[in-house]
């Protein structure tokens, strides 16, 4: 799976902590939008904290309500192996080319509060 394209869209929280939520775009015919969430790590990058697939269409889901099962949470499924071990290799490979798209590293600093700096 290829990142196309990706956009910071806010500043959320995942269980109780701080993270920005990134609209993705790949080139994966099952999954060709993600939601991927991002929380500041301690190495001063960005750790992936969950990826999301939107299911249902916007025609239908025109005011986005995400209190139904228009979206499943498909961090392990999306990296699992054949033994249902995670391959840490790829979904390492994927949140580099997410974070590699233009803007999205300074984005995720600008709304986590994370300087550039910081990240070096």
């Amino acid at each position: 799976m290829n990142v196309t394209e990706a956009s910071v869209l806010r500043k959320t929280e995942r269980e109780g902590k701080p993270c920005c939520e990134v609209k993705v775009r790949t080139d994966r015919p099952d999954s060709p939008e993600l939601l991927v969430y991002f929380g500041p790590s301690r190495d001063n990058d960005f750790d992936l904290l969950a990826i999301v697939r939107k299911d249902a269409e916007t025609v239908i889901d025109w005011f986005d309500n995400g209190l139904h099962n228009a979206y499943a949470d498909v961090t392990i499924e999306l990296f699992e192996t054949s033994t249902m071990k995670t391959d840490w290799g790829r979904r390492e490979t994927f949140k580099e080319q997410v974070l590699s798209q233009p803007g999205i590293r300074a984005g995720l600093g600008r709304l986590l509060g994370v300087s550039a700096e910081e990240r070096r």
